[in-house]
């Protein structure tokens, strides 16, 4: 069961870095200026942004958002039972 409970961290964890990659070119596409080494470590730095310029443009928050803190707590959720049933 622990390897099920991994795999699905890793698709967690791929689906976390494609939404934080998507984010930061809707940020780079709006004219915000955002460097390669912030793709992994400072995505949360610039979340608030990209809501507000997203809602200026679409009217609406795009996805990305969402799918970027729903899959980081889904790694969570995921590692700590992978972990957990390891123990078992």
């Amino acid at each position: 069961m622990a390897l099920y409970f991994f795999y699905a961290f890793l698709a967690a964890g791929l689906l976390n870095f494609v939404c934080s990659v998507l984010l930061l070119r809707g940020l780079a596409e709006a004219g915000i200026k955002v460097r390669f080494f912030e793709i992994r470590w400072q995505v949360h730095k610039h979340m608030k942004t990209y809501r507000t310029v997203t809602t200026e443009t679409t009217g609406k928050v795009a996805w990305p958002y969402y799918g970027y803190q729903a899959s980081l707590l889904g790694m969570i959720g995921f590692g700590m039972l992978a972990l957990y049933s390891l123990g078992q």
